[in-house]
């Protein structure tokens, strides 16, 4: 049936993907699975190559084309497009921000880049009906030499040792036999040095038709003439290759056809595509546990997960949730090994990126992005209602179901007051008094929590701030104390203190002063509440800059060793602190030599090393050695 003239038409873009990706909601986008009869299974929320008549077995050698097959065979369209899961076409004719391969770039499919690349339906249909075709922007070769000439799309097709030139040669001759009136215009763009790739275009249901009919008949017969048998993975890819080169072909055929309204556009490519993850409960009753870390700090989280599980109750089940950006695949097995033959505790990674732009946001040396990554629970986790969320520079000492047992009456966190910011308040640092009250707006600065250890009631949280919200105080605002202030803000009087055993401070030492020199200055009830806490921590915080792995005998330490050895990661630590254990002793000695090369300082040195001692004899043997070196 023909559609009548008003009617809004059918454009169909068909995003090509092969695993789980992010495809923004719009109602001209629609994903689709390939190679989908080889894969076994189906992604849900795609169609599916291998239904109807389709070539999805060929998957492995017509790449993107077993999509475009399918389309033509089974599906009924105005206007027909093919975008791949990391490439789209912008619909800025005007943009320009070539990365030098003919992209613009990005590192994944924010808001912020659909609004840059117009991919809005309004914006897309006005332009896309103007046009019979429209295809990606061709890639300008650089001004290279290659064989005495300079490069063009004929040349370019096998400086790679995956593509074969005699490939390109069977093709372009099967062409000009099959279809003689293409031949100028293919050797025309065969020696140009413009290409049109990725197999990317949208099309007008006739213009498409014709091209599919087209491009199968000459690859279905390149297929039979070119022998694959010792191909590799990536030269088994050649349909696909040599399509790029036909589609190109075809489109500047097109360009000199009467009537014909042609455009190009740039093309993007999303660096991560990873789809939002949504994330559901493993046991219906069971404790959900959050944490947040990087690459770098995935031996430390795998401590604290080892503590928690040491301590946990075979009547009670642990849903334990890892929110990441970067954590290697190595490192989140070695993490997953922690449970693996417990069937009460489940450890999943989630990848958070997507959520909001780290970029913005305000860290320091101290200080990573993950932490942010709190603020964005009530996004992620939308079929929970309370969790607990522990930092991970922590040790667990005791069963952290009893954390999640504990009654907030009707507030919606739960969290232990901050001493260290208590002390800091009667000694009036930083001004802490004025900041706590009037930027923070606390009526009683001595309510400021520590938001390492949180109970947090979600469903509460959600009617009071959302994440996006708690976001944008992130970026508008420099807060001190970053997420924890903001938290520290939106739960101003929806607060039930927690015991310190649930987040017992360490203390620090350097020369001068200590943290406990800040935290004695606490009111009393707190310090007094602090210090029975140490006697019997549950929950070990290494908060500050100096951690047990780094000072081994640390406040606290001791804990953190217990479980340490549990760890695959032991060995390790222990050989990371060896090596910076004879760096220091390296610098020593070298400072010992030096003194002992200055005669003014051998009385100091006499002083220090008396003659006739052990440790003068030992500190001249070792200087003898460093002399040797």
């Amino acid at each position: 049936m023909e559609k009548q003239v008003g009617q809004t038409p059918d454009i169909k873009i068909y995003v090509v993907c092969h695993k789980p990706s992010y495809v923004p909601e719009n109602p001209y986008l629609y994903p689709i699975q390939v190679g989908t009869a080889l894969n076994g299974t189906k992604l849900p929320g795609m169609r599916h190559d291998d239904e109807g008549d389709n070539i999805s077995q060929k998957n492995k050698t017509y790449c993107e084309l077993t999509a475009q097959y399918w389309a033509w065979k089974n599906e009924d369209a105005d206007y027909y497009g093919f975008f791949h899961y990391r490439r789209y076409l912008a619909f800025d004719p005007s943009l320009n921000k070539d990365d030098g391969w003919g992209n613009i770039a990005y590192d994944r499919i924010s808001e912020e880049a659909i609004q840059e690349m117009k991919l809005q339906p309004e914006v897309m249909r006005a332009l896309i009906t103007k046009y019979d075709v429209i295809s990606v922007r061709g890639r300008r070769y650089p001004r290279v030499k290659t064989e005495g000439k300079a490069m063009d799309v004929y040349h370019e097709y096998g400086m790679v040792p995956f593509q074969h030139r005699e490939d390109l040669d069977i093709t372009l001759q099967i062409l000009k036999e099959k279809y003689p009136e293409y031949a100028q215009t293919a050797d025309e763009y065969m020696k140009s040095g413009s290409a049109h790739e990725c197999n990317m275009f949208i099309m007008k249901k006739e213009v498409y038709r014709k091209y599919c009919a087209w491009l199968f008949d000459i690859l279905f017969e390149a297929e039979k003439q070119i022998d694959t048998t010792w191909y590799s993975v990536e030269e088994y890819r050649v349909m696909g290759y040599l399509a790029e080169r036909l589609c190109g072909i075809y489109y500047e055929y097109l360009k000199k056809q009467p009537g014909i309204r042609a455009c190009e556009l740039p093309k993007t490519l999303f660096k991560d595509t990873a789809p939002k993850a949504v994330l559901r409960p493993v046991y219906p009753a069971g404790v959900p546990i959050v944490l947040s870390a990087n690459d770098k700090f995935s031996p430390y989280l795998d401590i604290m997960i080892r503590s928690m599980i040491a301590n946990t109750s075979p009547e009670r089940e642990y849903d334990i949730i890892i929110l990441y950006n970067d954590i290697s695949e190595k490192n989140q097995h070695l993490i997953s090994m922690a449970a693996r033959d417990k069937q009460n505790i489940s450890i999943r990674f989630i990848r958070v990126c997507e959520y909001f732009d780290a970029g913005k946001l305000f860290v320091d040396q101290h200080l990573s992005v993950e932490t942010y990554y709190r603020l964005i629970i009530l996004e992620i986790m939308p079929n929970y209602h309370k969790i607990l969320y522990l930092d991970c520079d922590m040790v667990a000492d005791h069963d952290v179901a009893e954390l999640y047992d504990f009654d907030l009456n009707g507030a919606v966190i739960g969290a232990a007051k901050d001493i260290d910011v208590a002390g800091q308040l009667n000694l009036n640092q930083n001004n802490w008094q004025t900041y706590a009250t009037e930027t923070l707006g606390l009526d009683s600065p001595y309510d400021y929590f520590q938001a390492g250890v949180l109970i947090l009631d979600l469903d509460g949280l959600r009617r009071t701030m959302s994440s996006e919200d708690m976001i944008q105080m992130a970026l508008t605002h420099s807060y001190r104390c970053h997420d924890q202030d903001i938290l520290n803000i939106v739960c101003k009087n929806k607060v039930t203190y927690l015991p310190q055993q649930w987040n017992t401070l360490m203390d620090w030492q350097e020369i001068g002063r200590s943290r406990m020199d800040i935290l004695k200055m606490a009111p009393r009830q707190i310090y007094e509440a602090y210090t029975q806490a140490r006697k019997r921590p549950y929950l070990i915080h290494f908060a500050g800059y100096q951690k047990p792995w780094d000072v081994v005998d640390c406040d606290f330490a001791e804990y953190f060793w217990e479980y340490a050895k549990l760890s695959p990661y032991y060995p390790m630590i222990l050989r990371k602190i060896k090596r910076c254990l004879m760096e220091e002793q390296e610098a020593e000695l070298s400072r010992i030599v030096k003194m002992e090369q200055n005669a003014g300082i051998r009385k100091i040195a006499n002083k220090i090393l008396p003659i006739g001692s052990r440790r003068r004899e030992w500190v001249k043997r070792c200087i003898q050695q460093v002399k040797k070196k």
